[in-house]
């Protein structure tokens, strides 16, 4: 690892600063990709801001008016942990709980898998089906976009010179909303995506679907959300022969490639599969049960 700059700021404006006095910097939250990354000397970033200092940066809250917060230095187990984000976020949480080991999920930050950018990242679908935005702090001030926006491409963010993510905020989930995460891999843990599949369904007293989101992770260069396939869904009970067609327009919506994990047309088909099983899943987390009306 090649020498550098350590800054740890108290206020955003300090870590904006540093950022922006430093084009090349890398900010640290986590750690869990970036030190590896340096010992490897495949980042050699002249200057590191660490973030886990700045006001909120822990902060995990929600709010019935505002939803859930989760502060740039929040990690993967806190979420993982959170009996809200179980509760109304499921896609999260359960996104969560698919990253490394528990080891690597005390350290790993849900911030820091968004800006990494990975088609493949675990907690992106969970995030875009609850329509979660990023909170950006920068030398123009601050700016929130959505995370389907803000991850651009394998490797790449919105982020300009000087900017960070502060925070991520998700909307407060109507009522009977569920929402439900998978992802399939060779091995069961501590390996990335051949594919991910995060749903959330939004129910009517009666049954109707009135709102549904679907994000496939690792078969496109960006998460990717199947709007072909909410859109049989809304209006709709929701049927298994409605789930399976939507799920049969998700995997044709997909942009899958073929290599050395597995071929185009065996993500395709898990995409199918997958959110066939994720849409019932959110459907039943959607539905009210005795014991969720008395709470």
């Amino acid at each position: 690892m090649q020498a550098f700059e350590y800054f740890q700021p108290k206020t955003v404006r300090e870590a904006v600063q540093a950022l922006h006095k430093h084009p090349k910097a890398m900010v640290l939250a986590g750690g869990t990709d970036l030190l590896v990354r340096m010992k490897d000397r495949v980042n050699r970033p002249p200057a590191v801001v660490d973030v886990k200092r700045l006001p909120r940066s822990d902060d995990l809250s929600y709010a019935g008016k505002t939803g859930l917060h989760i502060g740039a230095a929040v990690s993967m187990r806190q979420v993982e942990l959170s009996s809200v984000a179980q509760s109304r976020f499921g896609a999260i949480a359960q996104g969560a709980t698919f990253v490394g080991s528990i080891q690597i999920r005390n350290r790993a930050t849900v911030i820091g898998n968004v800006c990494n950018a990975a088609p493949s990242a675990d907690t992106a679908p969970g995030l875009i089906v609850h329509d979660a935005k990023v909170q950006i702090a920068g030398p123009k001030g601050r700016r929130t976009m959505t995370v389907e926006d803000f991850m651009k491409g394998p490797g790449k963010n919105d982020l300009k010179r000087g900017e960070f993510v502060l925070g991520i905020q998700v909307p407060a989930p109507k009522p009977r909303t569920g929402s439900a995460y998978v992802r399939h891999t060779p091995r069961e843990a501590m390996d990335i995506a051949v594919v991910g599949v995060g749903a959330s369904v939004t129910l009517s007293p009666k049954g109707i679907c009135t709102a549904a989101g679907i994000c496939l992770g690792a078969v496109a260069p960006v998460p990717l959300r199947a709007t072909k396939a909410e859109s049989i869904l809304v209006g709709q009970k929701l049927t298994p022969g409605k789930i399976a067609q939507a799920a049969l327009v998700a995997s044709d919506e997909a942009r899958p490639i073929t290599d050395v994990r597995a071929t185009a047309g065996f993500r395709r088909e898990m995409v199918r599969v997958l959110t066939e099983r994720m849409i019932k899943a959110a459907s039943r987390a959607a539905t009210p049960t005795r014991s969720r009306r008395a709470a």
